[in-house]
């Protein structure tokens, strides 16, 4: 009893062994038949921003088709002037690497406020920088953008214009001749200076109105009258009116006729815009305030308030000792005070020159504005491995080499102790002779099938020689 028990327990562990052997070959050749799994994740979508480049060239072109005013009819902010300089693009390659530059410089003009400080402030400087990769099927180019921009803006005012222009003045004016007789001995010559200053406005084409007044006492007085104006503009009745002048007298009264011409309507004063109005008195006297008629003369104040609101200027040819007594009315009224003694018309002419207009052009103030940019684009390209087409070869068939027969040297025989009372035997265990070896060969990767049958029939042979094994110890 003893020895079967034995030799069951024998049986179990090599069967159990071959169990394990199985499933562990079965489950390595299974792993091996597993696909890797090629499934890839969605690429996240992405929002593709305009490169430095880009956005340069989009404002270089917006600024060169900037619409432009005409200088003579622009207005402050206008832009009058745009000057558009491009250079490139040019390409320089070094190997891999691929360098293209091209510049653009705007020019802009624009009218600007007077105010506006003429100068030129620091220039203002920029740089923008992006990179961006590209990848193909041959290649791997990655490419770097660069714009530099400079911006200098200048404020310049061009010259001041003076402009003169000629304007033909209309002058209304009146002489005022002193014929008392202290004038005998420059009657003479008044009479020539007068013509010849008449004449000469003539010749210069002035318009002028005449007026002709003689005077001495206050009561007599005499006013030229002209076809029933106080004004002509014919020369030659007025020269002739002039010489019919006889001195006679002995008083002086100036401020009578000048206040009589200033507020009389029967001198009616031109009002056109470019309109003069002159009163001429030529005297050897000064104003004689003690006459007679003394209480009824107008002061010199009055005199020159009513020749102020007539606005009318009094020039007077006088002698030098008595211009302080013409003063107050001569420069009150923006005249002129000349010698008597002197040629005269010449002088007088100063003042009826044809009246000439200044006009001051304030010189424009113009901002420019000039925008430089440098646009850099650095490209490195890598080109790929391109991948070989494997050839197919058949491999050579292998000779076996020659292995010697194995030696199996014969197992001790097994010696039992037999019990007591019992014939002592003895029994021999031979070992079966080695089964012969076949030559090994590489199994299929990753077949299951030939792992599996290849397991299994060695686990049957086990079983059966300890299955013989057993039964040959239970029948001795």
């Amino acid at each position: 009893m003893k020895k079967y028990t034995i030799s069951r327990k024998q049986t179990l562990t090599l069967a159990s062994i071959v169990l394990g052997t199985v499933f562990t070959g079965t489950t390595i050749a299974s792993a091996d038949d597993v696909a890797p799994s090629t499934t890839q994740a969605a690429p996240a979508a992405t929002t593709t921003a305009k490169s430095p480049i880009t956005t340069a060239t989009e404002e270089i072109n917006t600024k060169a088709n900037t619409p432009v005013v005409p200088a003579d009819k622009a207005k402050t902010g206008d832009v009058i002037a745009v000057d558009v300089k491009k250079t490139g693009p040019s390409a320089k390659t070094d190997g891999a690497d691929t360098t293209t530059t091209s510049t653009a410089t705007i020019k802009t003009t624009s009218l600007a406020d007077q105010d506006t400080p003429v100068g030129t402030p620091k220039p203002v400087s920029s740089t923008k920088t992006a990179t961006s990769t590209k990848e193909t099927a041959d290649y791997t180019e990655t490419t770097t953008e660069t714009v530099n921009k400079t911006t200098v803006v200048e404020v310049t005012k061009e010259a001041d214009v003076v402009n003169k222009k000629e304007v033909q003045a209309t002058s209304d004016i009146v002489f005022v001749i002193d014929k008392s007789t202290s004038m005998d001995s420059h009657i003479n010559d008044t009479m020539k200076n007068v013509e010849t200053f008449v004449r000469n406005l003539s010749a210069k084409n002035i318009q002028a109105r005449l007026g002709l007044v003689a005077f001495e006492r206050s009561d007599r007085i005499q006013y030229f009258d002209f076809n029933g104006s106080k004004f002509t503009t014919d020369p030659e009745s007025f020269i002739s009116a002039l010489k019919t002048i006889k001195t006679y007298g002995g008083y002086e009264n100036t401020t009578v006729p000048l206040r009589h011409i200033a507020t009389s309507e029967d001198y009616n004063w031109g009002t056109g815009t470019n309109n003069h109005r002159f009163a001429f008195v030529i005297t050897d006297e000064p104003i004689d305030m003690n006459t007679p008629y003394k209480n009824s003369l107008p002061s010199k104040e009055e005199t020159l308030q009513s020749l102020k609101a007539a606005n009318i200027s009094l020039t007077v040819v006088g002698r030098t000792v008595d211009q302080s007594d013409f003063a107050p009315l001569v420069n009150g009224t923006n005249g002129l005070y000349l010698d008597i003694r002197k040629d005269f018309a010449d002088l007088l002419n100063v003042q009826f020159a044809n009246k000439v207009v200044e006009t001051v052009q304030k010189g424009r103030v113009f901002k420019v504005q000039t925008d430089k940019y440098e646009l850099i684009s650095k490209t490195h390209r890598v080109a790929k491995a391109k991948p070989q087409t494997p050839s197919i070869q058949t491999p050579a068939t292998p000779t076996p080499t020659p292995q010697k027969p194995a030696v199996v040297t014969p197992a001790k025989p097994t010696v039992f102790t037999p019990a007591k009372n019992e014939p002592v035997k003895t029994e021999v265990y031979i070992a079966p002779a080695a089964l012969p070896q076949k030559e090994a060969s590489l199994p299929n990767t990753g077949s299951t099938t030939s792992t599996a049958l290849t397991t299994l029939g060695l686990g049957l042979l086990s079983m059966g020689a300890a299955f013989g094994l057993s039964r040959k110890t239970k029948k001795d």
